[in-house]
């Protein structure tokens, strides 16, 4: 027997140390790492274990028009889920839901006898079957309150509302942009749980949800149902590619309508594919065409290169202007005219005296005048997806006379929006005065208790005066004459006197303008008497129309005429009390106004050439403006 050792062993006793040591120091360390490296973590860990929170969905914000109408709103309904690990009676659930809801009992075993939670059982139901199915204290069938989103006409301005995806978030026009105020916060609620995540005490910790705010539009129900009706007749009458109006009040710059083509349903999203993505009231750029001339040739009345009375050779039909050795023709493609004033020019909308007045200007003080109009810039808009539009570069961002000078006044070379044109065209109608386009009056929500809390408004650019108002009412005075002596003699209105002016631009198709691809527009307001203020203003484009007519005067001068004609009589806006016939004589109320002045001249033959319309010689190469 071997002998126990007496004498001291200090290995043993180190190593016996050393091991304690590191098994002490292994617990120290995983309790710190427990208790501050992971304490944050096992303490959300036991806090999900012993309770569950459910989110409370917050009421989306209403959109009402300029009355109070309710546009767009969300309907509370509720929704059944069930746990089926935590459900004590499926049997008894099974039977009551059935009859309940009517729904299969079949389908409900599938639900129960699953071994995933949240099964969502039904949605959308009121609060009578709600309270049916509460009053049965199911163990693991849970009422959660939902909201749908409500479109109350359907695709009405579907691009200026928007939608809202399935998310519940904003998926374009008002509800995109100002989603972070309509869509509120939401609320929570835990619900403490017992070790087999069975329910034990409801609610203990509530937060309730707080509603979205809510938006008044300057938008009038009845005027938008109006553009809407007579923009789809021109739709199916010309199968266009797109089409898009909008009506303003110029004094204020509110949009009282707008719609766009193709369009979708809000409601179901159905449609909501390729262009119809796009609003083509801020999103469609265009040359302008004749629509243009009316304000460059206003600049050049207030920059005291001519007057409306002047009276200017229109070359009978073609003009040749030199710079250097360079040369441009510009041929009145649908018949030329002699001496024409200034303001017959606009009605009888002459390429030839628009080119002469746009040499007046000079590239520069053009430039200036053309961004002074709002044009080349976003106007303001609270709407997302709002384009530009685009001024021409130059040569090394310098404009000539013989390019820009001659084809801007024409609205060639420049790319605008309907909104801009419309906007520049309301200055005009407003005394020279420019608002930026407004959309909503109002924004306000109701606190938790109840109060009423105004919040701000967007920021807005400041107004521009663009023209003097003498300025102002000769320019309107010359776009009358347009409405009784030029291109819209044939869509007055019934008692109100306006101005207004057509335009037609052809499309560049593969780097060269077509012939038989055009944008047709025409801009009018009403009432145009002097010293009046102007009520309504309406603009409406007609992209590619393929059938019944391509020129503005033909597919958006009617559509324009109807809306304005059946807007003012739905505002209720006094009809003049008399009118004066050719003859000079007074007529009953209610025919189309006419104003006395001088007739237009007719058209002379065109002069032979050579040369297309538009034709730019400059060292043997051709091109058109």
């Amino acid at each position: 027997m071997t002998p126990i050792p007496t004498t001291p062993q200090p290995l043993r006793f180190a190593i016996a140390a050393l091991v304690f040591a590191v098994l002490f120091g292994g617990v120290a360390w995983r309790l710190h790492t427990l208790q501050m490296d992971m304490g944050e973590i096992l303490s959300d860990m036991g806090e999900r274990q012993r309770s569950r929170k459910w989110v409370l969905a917050a009421e989306r914000g209403r959109l009402v028009d300029a009355k109070g109408t309710p546009l767009v709103e969300s309907l509370s309904t509720w929704k059944v889920t069930c746990d089926p690990r935590y459900m004590e009676d499926r049997l008894g659930a099974t039977i009551a839901l059935a009859d309940i809801l009517g729904l299969p009992r079949d389908e409900l075993r599938t639900h129960f006898e699953s071994r995933r939670n949240g099964r969502v059982i039904a949605r959308g139901l009121d609060d009578a079957l709600a309270d049916r199915i509460r009053a049965c204290k199911f163990t693991g069938v849970r009422l959660e309150r939902e909201f749908t989103r409500t479109y109350h006409h359907g695709g009405l301005a579907a691009h200026l509302l928007g939608y809202v995806q399935a998310d519940g978030k904003g998926g374009a026009g008002l509800e995109l942009q100002f989603d972070g105020v309509l869509a509120g916060t939401p609320g929570e609620e835990l619900t403490a749980v017992d070790a087999l995540g069975r329910p034990v005490v409801t609610g203990f910790d509530h937060q309730a949800p707080q509603a979205g705010a809510h938006l008044q539009l300057s938008l009038d129900l009845g005027v938008q149902r109006i553009l809407d009706q007579h923009l789809a007749a021109a739709v199916d009458k010309h199968a266009p590619k797109g089409a898009c109006g909008l009506v303003v009040r110029p004094a204020t710059g509110e949009i009282l309508a707008m719609a766009s083509w193709p369009d979708y349903q809000p409601q179901t999203r159905q449609g909501l594919e390729g262009d119809a993505l796009r609003n083509n009231v801020i999103g469609f750029s265009y040359e302008p065409g004749s629509t243009m001339k009316p304000l460059i040739t206003g600049a050049a009345v207030a920059e005291k290169l001519a007057r409306f009375e002047e009276r200017i050779d229109c070359e009978r039909g073609a003009w040749t202007y030199r710079e250097g050795r360079a040369a441009r023709t510009i041929h009145e493609k649908t018949g030329g005219h002699g001496l024409l004033s200034v303001a017959q020019g606009i009605a009888l909308s002459d390429n030839i005296m628009m080119a002469k007045l746009g040499v007046r200007l000079g590239p520069e003080r053009l430039k200036s005048w053309v961004e002074r109009l709002s044009f080349g810039r976003r106007t303001g808009i609270c709407l997302p997806g709002e384009e530009t539009g685009r001024l021409p570069a130059g040569n090394r961002g310098q404009w000539s006379n013989i390019n820009e000078g001659m084809s801007v006044p024409m609205g060639h070379a420049l790319m605008v929006t309907p909104l801009q044109l419309a906007m520049a065209h309301a200055a005009v109608a407003n005394g020279g005065q420019w608002n930026p386009p407004r959309l909503v009056k109002r924004i306000w929500r109701h606190d938790q208790d109840g109060k009423v809390e105004e919040l701000p408004l967007p920021a807005l650019p400041a107004t521009v005066r663009m023209f003097e108002p003498e300025d102002a009412a000769a320019i309107q005075q010359a776009m009358t004459m347009t409405m009784t002596e030029g291109t819209g003699k044939r869509v007055g209105l019934d008692g109100y006197t306006s101005a207004g002016k057509t335009g037609t631009a052809e499309k560049v198709i593969d780097g060269r303008y077509a012939s038989d691809h055009n944008v047709g527009s025409f801009v009018c307001w009403a009432p145009a008497e002097p010293g009046m203020r102007p009520e309504l203003l309406c603009l409406v484009v007609v992209d590619d129309p393929s059938r019944n007519g391509r020129f503005g005067a033909d597919t958006a001068a009617p559509v324009v005429q109807k809306v304005l004609q059946e807007s003012l009589e739905h505002l209720r806006v006094p009809k003049r009390p008399e009118a004066v016939a050719e003859d000079g004589k007074p007529v009953k109320p209610g025919k189309p106004a006419r104003q006395a002045g001088p007739s237009l001249p007719t058209a002379a033959p065109p002069r032979a050439s050579g040369r297309p319309a538009g034709t730019l010689t400059h060292a043997g190469l051709r091109g058109q403006p």
